[in-house]
């Protein structure tokens, strides 16, 4: 099959519109996968659950923490009935035993006393986890969704960029011979359908062409469409 010089460059120029179409395209669906965000997903899905543990962890001791309040209440309210009946009484058996009962209850509020200082300790560690999970989760998803969006903005690009090499191509292949479009069709169904011949050097393969081979190409009129013998690549000299 033959072809001017001008019509293999424009075949050589529709494989290198196609070769960038081709990177385009994988670059969009790679980025469309997300996949380079999965280790911050993991980060954000960790941390939710390790924020959900400290709000468990602190609603815990905060519930502890009242019922302590409550209990400590209770106490001090048994304690001033008790200060109002010894001061009301007259009978000394009766001042005695209210004595004797606000003893245990003042050693009963020492302990919640106590209790309630241990528990108090117990919600601002709890209370400190959350604020440092809380902010390292929001750190997280801030991190993502920027990331998210500067992704977006790089496929929208890549897809308009995408449209523009299309265009292009279409126009470069309305320049080309059908019967020639056939060919450079065929070939690209296999492999690399066309490259330039590097001093014996396919462009496609890679592979130097032996003296014989090279010979015989150099012999072809340089209208006349040459090829690889290695891997069947339309050689432009």
């Amino acid at each position: 099959m033959k072809a001017t010089e001008t019509q293999q460059a424009d075949l050589l120029s529709l494989a290198n519109l196609d070769l960038q179409i081709s990177r385009s395209k994988a670059a969009i669906k790679n980025l469309s996968t997300g996949a380079q965000f999965a280790d911050l997903r993991e980060a954000q899905r960790n941390l939710a659950a390790k924020l959900i543990d400290a709000r468990n962890a602190l609603d815990s001791v905060d519930l502890e923490l009242k019922r302590s309040e409550t209990d400590l209440e209770l106490v001090e309210q048994r304690i001033a009935k008790d200060e109002a009946r010894l001061n009301v009484t007259k009978n000394a058996k009766d001042a005695q035993g209210i004595q004797s009962e606000m003893e245990s209850l003042a050693r009963r509020k020492s302990d919640l006393e106590d209790l309630e200082l241990a528990i108090l300790d117990q919600y601002e560690a709890a209370k400190a986890v959350f604020a440092t999970v809380s902010v390292d989760k929001a750190a997280i998803d801030e991190e993502l969704a920027k990331g998210e969006e500067s992704n977006e903005v790089e496929i929208m690009k890549l897809r308009s960029g995408l449209d523009l090499l299309t265009n292009d191509r279409a126009q470069q292949a309305a320049r080309i011979s059908a019967e020639l479009i056939d060919l450079y069709e065929k070939k690209a169904s296999r492999g690399v359908p066309i490259a330039r011949l590097v001093g014996r050097e396919c462009g496609a393969c890679r592979i130097s062409l032996g003296a014989t081979a090279f010979n015989e190409l150099e012999s072809l009129a340089r209208d006349e469409i040459a090829t690889c013998p290695e891997c069947q690549a339309i050689l432009v000299r």
